[in-house]
């Protein structure tokens, strides 16, 4: 059962995943409100990818983690932590400026995972990752107690592996965890051969604003 609810919207030109963190810079005066707003009362807002003034409608909800930096003119530096991911169903700006939205969460999956596509998947995310970062990121290991209940591999290892936001934004809106590890094997697929000479998906892998 899908569960509806009212938070209010950052539109912004990143993906936010579940279980990822990025940070983000508040300075619009209306942001700097609907963030205090979060802050006091420690609730969450939504983050959906805007693009060519086109707002999509599935995103995920951000909650503040950390307050990194505060200056005197109310700006700040925050970093967030995505939860869960939901479908906006209507939205409109209230009376500060900033949106407000109606959205349904999507229902958590249980089914079962294929762990033949998550050693695959983390074979090669491990494999591009070595080639581009050269020992910068960490590599996934199975066998870490971190690993062995986490429930979004495929969201992790999107978040370091070069795709394009629309990519990303494609594997946010597919619901369910299979599904999801295709999608990156088959990225995996096309990139990985061409990976010594694509110096495209370096230089995104590299400024993809994702915190390990």
């Amino acid at each position: 059962m899908s569960e509806k609810t009212t938070i209010p919207l950052f539109p912004l030109n990143v993906i936010l995943f579940p279980d990822s963190k990025i940070p983000l810079f508040i300075f619009e005066e209306r942001y700097k409100t609907m963030i205090n707003e979060c802050i006091e009362n420690k609730s969450v807002f939504g983050v959906n990818l805007i693009e060519n003034k086109k707002i999509h409608t599935t995103g995920c909800n951000a909650r503040i983690t950390e307050i990194t930096q505060k200056y005197e003119n109310g700006e700040m530096r925050i970093v967030v932590t995505g939860e869960k991911i939901y479908e906006l169903i209507q939205y409109k700006p209230n009376s500060i400026g900033y949106y407000v939205g109606e959205i349904n969460y999507k229902p958590e999956e249980n089914n079962p995972v294929d762990e033949k596509k998550i050693k695959k998947a983390v074979k090669c995310y491990n494999e591009l990752v070595s080639e581009v970062y050269k020992g910068g990121v960490k590599l996934i290991n199975l066998e870490d107690k971190d690993w062995k209940d986490k429930k979004y591999i495929a969201f992790y290892i999107a978040q370091k592996a070069g795709l394009s936001l629309i990519e990303k934004q494609n594997l946010l809106e597919i619901d369910n965890e299979n599904a999801r590890l295709d999608y990156v094997l088959k990225y995996f697929e096309d990139v990985i051969p061409q990976l010594k000479e694509a110096t495209r998906v370096s230089n995104i892998i590299k400024s993809d604003g994702y915190i390990q």
